[in-house]
């Protein structure tokens, strides 16, 4: 994957380059504290807690969600054997034999009708109970309270103060991300808002969640959110250009 094939696989066009000062990727650790259970599993190189940890698609068309990912970045959408969900509205993307994101089907009757296609960011919790509710207590909206998910893990989802919608993710079978900083992968997040100062406080000191990887920046004139950045070259990411795959869903490449 090159930052040149990107560009031509989506056209010029689309790419709106700006500047911001680039946080490092954490790096995986093979060390976590799993949620209670009466099974043991051992999950290596999977990203430490306080870090963002996994992202979700949600799309109303999965398969041409997955063209689209397979196209720009070389993402094979697939079944995974080991997910309990039904097939038909759950799968992953996966690339250079990790997995990068979860594709969700609108249709699913988990979401409410006209729901818009976007994605879900979780951050790796030791306790998704205690991160929830510290997070509500400082502000935070609750959008989904902590919830078991087929056994994968702990689910809790909020919108925090700013505006950005963020999901805390307390691993069981499934821990998310595993790769190294390689082109074509998620390299780090960026959260926008007015307030980025105040927004990078309320997840580093008030959540305590380190967030190593995060860069916090103004908005300008999008909604406030959280992005991922994917790295589509291999040098040191000081510029991040927004794209807009047809699908609807937004990341930034640098």
């Amino acid at each position: 994957m090159t930052e040149r094939s990107v560009m031509d696989s989506l056209g010029d066009s689309t790419m709106r380059s700006f500047t911001t000062a680039a946080a490092p990727l954490p790096t995986a650790t093979r060390t976590f504290r799993l949620h209670r259970t009466n099974r043991t599993f051992t999950i290596l190189d999977m990203r430490p807690a306080g870090e963002f940890c996994w992202m979700d698609i949600k799309t109303p068309d999965l398969d041409a969600t997955g063209r689209e990912l397979d196209a720009v970045l070389g993402w094979e959408c697939v079944v995974d054997p080991e997910d309990r969900r039904d097939p038909a509205t759950a799968r992953k993307a996966r690339f250079e034999g990790h997995w990068m994101a979860g594709l969700s089907s609108l249709h699913s009757g988990a979401y409410p009708p006209g729901t818009e296609p976007h994605v879900s960011y979780y951050v790796a919790v030791v306790d998704a109970v205690h991160a929830h509710d510290a997070a509500v207590d400082e502000g935070a909206t609750s959008v989904i309270p902590p919830s078991p998910i087929a056994g994968l893990g702990v689910l809790a989802t909020v919108v925090d103060p700013f505006g950005a919608t963020v999901s805390l993710w307390q691993p069981g079978r499934f821990a998310g991300w595993t790769h190294p900083a390689i082109p074509g992968a998620p390299r780090r997040m960026v959260h926008t808002s007015i307030t980025p100062t105040a927004a990078a406080g309320f997840y580093r000191d008030r959540l305590g969640l380190p967030l190593t990887g995060a860069v916090f920046s103004t908005r300008t004139g999008e909604p406030p959110a959280w992005t991922a950045v994917i790295q589509v070259a291999d040098r040191p990411a000081t510029a991040f250009a927004p794209l807009r795959l047809p699908s609807g869903h937004v990341f930034l490449f640098a």
